[in-house]
């Protein structure tokens, strides 16, 4: 709720001119489009609860690493300490909490 908060309150993140800091906002919208793609994948496999959990190009739990991320490249783009800590708060949960579902799923499949 607060990196969407963030997003939303603050005008950090609007296109002025192009720099080169304007980088940061590409790689973000970059995750972006993996994360959508991530998103193609998953609706295109079986739906099955380990098909959640894979892996993108090697980025491990992407549909929550990818989103994070890119919120997090965003906070740099807008030099915004507000949306870089909510997106902190945010990765710890939302990746962690993947990657202990992600653990729990391989314990169960190797049994």
């Amino acid at each position: 709720m607060l990196t969407s908060c963030c997003v939303l309150v603050f005008t950090d993140f609007n296109i002025i001119q192009w720099t080169a800091w304007s980088w940061w906002l590409v790689a973000a919208f970059v995750l972006m489009v993996l994360y959508e793609l991530w998103w193609l994948r998953y609706f295109r496999s079986n739906h099955e609860l380990a098909d959640f959990y894979k892996s993108l190009l090697g980025i491990p739990v992407a549909g929550a690493t990818l989103p994070v991320a890119a919120f997090f490249l965003l906070g740099i783009y807008g030099r915004n300490i507000w949306l870089l800590l909510a997106t902190i708060l945010l990765g710890i949960g939302h990746i962690g909490i993947h990657l202990q579902h992600k653990k729990e799923l391989n314990c169960e499949t190797e049994r």
